[in-house]
């Protein structure tokens, strides 16, 4: 690669992900344990900031692929990184890129935990509403999907900066198994070209919460406890020929 392509392959992702993208890069390649000289990212001090490396094998493809590796084992996407940058030192992320890579490499379905607290507030009652139908999972039959209208600001509570973007919102989807009294939030940031999705893991209150409002939703829509209306939707479909 010559001097000029170089220069243009490193400025793409510069201009697209600024310092904070190779910050990213950094602490997943310090967790990894990669080679000083295979390593696409320095540190320059009199910069006081991360730049790409004089690696003339990177390209922006190469680059996107070790930010993006970064960003699932932070368990953040795109819109908050500036949080998690400003949060955490580049050693600090990669500890626990290293800590949820090796989690993951002990199970394929693991989730990384997410690296940001979010405790700017807590999600309350006032602030969701359960929405329409809901669905109940094909394998085993014992997880609800709901979802979950927002009233509140997703900004202050996920470390995102949506706000002043047109066209883009957050979807809020719980995933309740009310046998083994578990949920999860599932985030979806949505844009007319494109999505980005991480998961939220809820207090013990906003859990609770959250619970409360499903089995009162299904109650007063379906007169059934959730672990009735899982046995019936099960039912439902096997009568439909959906589970073999």
């Amino acid at each position: 690669m010559d001097y000029f392509q170089d220069f243009q392959e490193k400025s793409k992702f510069f201009f697209k992900h600024g310092s904070d993208g190779y910050k990213i890069i950094a602490a997943y390649e310090e967790a990894c344990g990669i080679e000083y000289q295979d390593r696409y990212t320095r540190w320059y001090g009199d910069m006081n900031m991360f730049e790409a490396a004089p690696n003339e094998s990177i390209t922006y493809d190469k680059l996107r692929s070790r930010y993006d590796a970064g960003l699932k084992y932070l368990g953040i996407v795109p819109d908050q990184v500036r949080e998690a940058c400003l949060e955490y030192s580049s050693s600090e992320l990669a500890e626990h890129i290293r800590t949820q890579l090796a989690l993951s490499e002990e199970n394929t379905e693991y989730v990384p935990v997410p690296v940001l607290k979010m405790d700017a507030f807590e999600l309350t009652k006032d602030m969701l509403t359960v929405d329409g139908d809901m669905e109940v999972d094909s394998d085993i039959g014992q997880e609800i999907t709901a979802y979950l209208e927002v009233w509140f600001d997703a900004d202050e509570k996920f470390g995102l900066h949506i706000n002043d973007e047109e066209d883009t919102w957050l979807n809020l989807y719980a995933k309740y198994n009310p046998f083994a009294d578990t949920l999860r939030l599932e985030c979806e940031i949505s844009r007319n070209d494109s999505s980005d999705h991480f998961d939220y893991v809820p207090t013990a209150a906003e859990s609770q919460t959250i619970k409360d409002m499903i089995a009162e939703h299904i109650y007063m829509r379906y007169g059934q406890t959730p672990q009735e209306f899982c046995n019936d939707s099960c039912a439902e479909s096997q009568e439909m020929g959906g589970i073999q």
